[in-house]
């Protein structure tokens, strides 16, 4: 009630009528959100072919070239030339595994091999028990692209559902 004593015409804290514009509202957002999603992906960049070997734990809790503690139960690398925090893809070209580490260190230093990688990365590609094995490995590129949108259930010009 207002304060002359005559009635607003409400039905309530807020009329039906800015509930139903607030409703309208919230759906068009949700229509346009959805239709402008984006999807985070990764794809290769250049690559290169050479040995891997890993390195553990000798290592475990020093200090990286990049200045973090090695982990040696981590997804990380050292690569002689690679920014740091460059995600990479390593294929063992033995078993064609695959696993996906990041730069935080520098090396190897021995001839012929082109990344060190973790404990963890090594044993995920399956190299623990030989030291090394053959690689590709692959600079990802991280990319925004839009989300694929789903499919309508509907059959256009009728009203019944597709089954599934």
């Amino acid at each position: 009630m207002a304060m002359n004593g005559k009635s607003c015409g409400c039905s309530g804290p807020i009329s039906w009528k800015v509930a139903v514009i607030l409703v309208l509202i919230a759906i068009l957002v949700g229509a346009f959100l959805s239709s402008c999603a984006k999807k985070t992906v990764m794809r290769p960049k250049h690559s290169a072919e050479g040995h891997a070997s890993w390195y553990g734990p000798g290592f475990h809790g020093r200090t990286t070239a990049n200045g973090e503690r090695y982990n040696q139960y981590a997804m990380t690398a050292a690569h002689k030339k690679l920014p740091f925090n460059t995600k990479v893809r390593v294929i063992n070209l033995n078993n064609n595994k695959s696993v996906i580490v990041r730069i935080n260190d520098r090396g190897p230093f021995i001839r012929g091999r082109i990344i060190d990688l973790s404990k963890k990365a090594a044993k995920e590609i399956a190299m623990l028990d030989s030291g090394t094995a053959p690689v590709r490995i692959e600079t990802l590129e991280v990319i925004e692209v839009e989300a694929p949108k789903k499919p309508s259930r509907f059959v256009r010009g009728s009203h019944k559902r597709i089954p599934k």
